[in-house]
């Protein structure tokens, strides 16, 4: 298994409403519940999100990504990096929650 942090940039905020949005966060819960996500979250200044992402092969995460609802409709791109973890902390939502 291969690991990636995935940053996404918005490039057409102005084309979001709430259908749309709708659709992009019942694609991420679908594979936050297949276990391919492990967290997301917009980031502070909401040019974008982050999100960690498992999978086999970078094509996989292409793949997911090209059909992402933002991304579909050019409101989003994304800039994926592949990571090896070396240390992980065995309750991660205890660690956001402090």
């Amino acid at each position: 298994m291969k690991y990636f942090v995935i940053e996404g940039i918005l490039t057409n905020p102005d084309l979001i409403n709430d259908d749309i949005m709708k659709e992009h966060m019942a694609y991420t819960q679908k594979a936050m519940d297949k276990g391919l996500i492990l967290m997301s979250g917009l980031k502070s200044n909401m040019s974008g999100g982050l999100f960690i992402m498992k999978a086999n092969t970078i094509e996989e995460i292409k793949d997911y990504l090209s059909n992402e609802p933002f991304k579909a409709r050019d409101i989003q791109d994304y800039n994926i990096t592949e990571f090896s973890p070396h240390y992980c902390n065995q309750s991660p939502s205890e660690w956001f929650n402090k």
